[in-house]
């Protein structure tokens, strides 16, 4: 069996270690003594002139007994990548025919950011390495070094002052506006049906509205035109989310960025996704 998972960092993971809900997940099946081995392979596109074009890192779980039931779990998502770079993963999906495809999309295109970056008004004084869409998005975490943790407590203060500042000035705008990103799924979920493989798409997650001011509200919205373009192309729709705590009433299970999930926010999101992808017989 092959499962794939497409999404952002979010699926990809974030840190050296990638913590993901796709790494926990695969933890959480294999501890679950089925009858099973299962593989998790993490592909990432680069630039490279030669034939392979990607990396790939992960863990093969193979035992003495090598169960003729095998399932491997793709991650095929990419940190900084936006929905309309899922379609050059085609080939090779068309090649795994997998059984299910999970879409976890959404939330990097629709966090909402100052309008600068649109409209290219950026006061004279913002840094040039600051205009980029993520750049001053806050940091997960920072580094365990006493110096290097306060040069960059410095750096990350410095800049949500200055992005909280531009957000005040003027109605911010998302990365992608929901029309194009509704687009973007509804293309990309033609081109998955005609492998006909069942595709689960996951809504967006709760995202804290002191790190991210109007993005809940905007999250919820969009939340709702997924579950919608879900109805229409009859594919699965899970608003996962729903199932945890807010960032701000939970923060434990997010980064300090109160976007990103830590460790435990990972744990808790396989755990709710598990029963829905191996449901008990």
């Amino acid at each position: 069996m092959n499962w794939v998972f497409l999404g952002d960092s979010l699926t990809e993971g974030v840190g050296w270690k990638r913590i993901s809900y796709v790494t926990e997940l695969v933890t959480q099946i294999r501890s679950a003594r089925c009858e099973i081995n299962v593989h998790e392979l993490r592909l990432r596109s680069v630039d490279s002139d030669g034939f392979v074009d990607f990396n790939v890192a992960g863990k093969m779980d193979v035992d003495a007994g090598r169960h003729s039931s095998d399932l491997w779990c793709w991650n095929l998502a990419c940190e900084g990548q936006t929905i309309e770079s899922d379609l050059a993963w085609l080939p090779l999906i068309g090649t795994l025919r997998p059984e299910r495809v999970i879409i976890f999309r959404g939330s990097l295109e629709s966090i909402v950011r100052p309008a600068a970056l649109h409209d290219g008004t950026w006061p004279w004084w913002v840094p040039g390495s600051w205009k980029s869409y993520a750049a001053m998005d806050p940091r997960c975490y920072f580094s365990t070094t006493s110096w290097r943790k306060a040069k960059q407590q410095a750096i990350d203060a410095t800049k949500q002052r200055t992005r909280l500042k531009l957000l005040t000035r003027g109605a911010g705008k998302p990365l992608m506006d929901v029309d194009a990103l509704a687009a973007h799924i509804t293309k990309l979920l033609h081109e998955l049906r005609a492998l006909n493989t069942r595709v689960l798409m996951l809504g967006l997650l709760p995202v804290d509205e002191t790190c991210f001011p109007g993005s809940p509200a905007y999250f919820e919205s969009v939340n709702t035109r997924l579950k919608q373009i879900a109805a229409s192309e009859d594919v699965e729709f899970f608003d996962w989310g729903a199932e945890l705590k807010s960032p701000t009433a939970d923060q434990e299970l997010f980064y300090r960025d109160g976007f990103h999930p830590n460790l435990a926010g990972a744990q808790a999101l396989a755990e709710i996704l598990r029963p829905r992808l191996c449901p008990r017989r």
